[in-house]
Parts: C-alpha cells; structure tokens; sequence
C-alpha cells in the first residue's frame, strides 16, 4: 500500500518558488494594484466635477474645445421679440440685431462686439430652462451697456420657442436654429448650456447646467483681474 503523499495524482502541484508567472497568489496583488488606481482615477474626476460644480445654481464649467478660440458664426432670423419691438427706422434696437432692407431683424454675434456675449442653448420642455431664466434677465439687466444676451432653441419647435418667451418674458435677441448648426458647433449635450463670449470674440467657458446670474460675473471678474495683473504698473508723474 502507497501512501497518499506518494500518490502523484494526489498530489497538489507546486509553484517554483522562482516562477512569478504561473502563480495565482502572484497575480492577485497586481489586479489590486490596477483596480486600486481605477477607483483613484473615478474619484480624481468626481473631486474635478464637484470643485466646479455651483452649488446655488447647480451649474458646471464644463471643458469645450472652443475655449480660448473664436466664437463660431451665430446668424440668423429672430423668432423672438416680437417685429413690433423693433422701431425699423431707429436702426439697431438690440445688441447684435441688425434691420435689413427687407425690414427683417436678424442676429449677427460679430455685430454684438464689443460686449460680453451669453449665448443660452434652451428648449421649452426644459424644466432648468424655466427656472434659469430669471438668472439671464437678471445678468441682463446688470449689463445694459457691456453685456448682452441670445438664446437659441434647442431640439424645440419655433412655436414652442416662442410660446416659451412669450409666457416668461424677456427683450433679448432668439435666433432659431433648425438644422441645429449652432448647437453642433458648439457641441451642445442637452439644455441648459450655456457660452460666455468675451468682447474680442473669444468663447471663454461653457456652463452646462442651469446658471445663476453671478456665474458669468464671477469668470468676467477672473478674466479681467487676470487682465489687469498682466499690464505694466502705472509710473507716478516726476
């Protein structure tokens, strides 16, 4: 009679303690260490995601390869305000509208310059549409001078568009937009979303998100604190 740890087929195999590859308790420790900078990796951008997020207005700056580049052509036909806003012989009633010889007013963002330019991506059904839109008017009102703003529908019919700012108000310029050319150039996810445009013509964020007044203020004031930095300091009079 053999005994059992005579029997080779009894036997458990035994890893050489030289073979690292053919070991299971070897290769255990490197899934860890893979899953271990996976879950590092998640938490790095959710920590990016909530550092940005606004809390108030429920807003993110969200990454646009357009920032820091030229704001793509926004023109078009209005569908809102209304023609009887606009006085066609006094000329050019809003920022960036122009009356043309067929009396129709149309948006052209170049004309807008030079302000601050907020271009709103909305849609009718969209709940954080509706309740951003006292934030636009509000910003709006802070920059009567130095700001303007322009919503463009987005996924939205023209009469719902309409309907929407006719229920809610507001005198700044909706240009539609129905073959959505203005939302693939600005690579619009869903509404709202919106693009802060500087004087220059340079997209300087993007807000995905409902916004809140003070959230285009706080990236003007960023901007032209980092402006001001950068200019030479004034020499007092000899």
């Amino acid at each position: 009679m053999t005994s059992p740890s005579s029997d080779p087929s009894s036997a458990e195999p035994q890893a050489s303690s030289g073979d690292s590859s053919g070991s299971g308790a070897q290769r255990g420790p490197a899934w860890v260490r893979i899953a271990a900078v996976l879950v590092g990796l998640v938490a790095a951008g959710l920590i990016a995601i909530l550092a940005t997020q606004d809390t108030d207005s429920g807003s993110i700056q969200a990454g646009t390869p357009l920032r820091g580049n030229l704001v793509p052509p926004l023109r078009g036909e209005l569908i809102w305000p209304p023609a009887s806003f606009f006085d066609v012989e006094g000329g050019q009633p809003l920022p960036g509208v122009q009356i043309g010889s067929d009396e129709v007013a149309r948006f052209d963002i170049d004309a807008a310059s030079p302000r601050w330019v907020l271009v709103n991506f909305f849609a009718s059904w969209c709940v954080p549409c509706e309740r951003e839109h006292p934030a636009l008017a509000a910003w709006a009102a802070r920059h009567p001078y130095d700001g303007a703003v322009v919503a463009v529908p987005f996924g939205d019919r023209t009469e719902d568009a309409v309907a929407f700012y006719e229920r809610l108000g507001g005198d700044w310029p909706v240009v539609d937009d129905l073959e959505n050319r203005w939302a693939v150039e600005f690579g619009v996810l869903r509404p709202p979303e919106s693009f802060l445009i500087t004087p220059e013509g340079i997209v300087a964020t993007r807000f995905m998100g409902q916004i809140s007044a003070d959230d285009p203020d706080a990236v003007i004031a960023l901007l032209l604190g980092s402006a001001a930095e950068g200019r030479a300091p004034a020499q007092p009079d000899s």
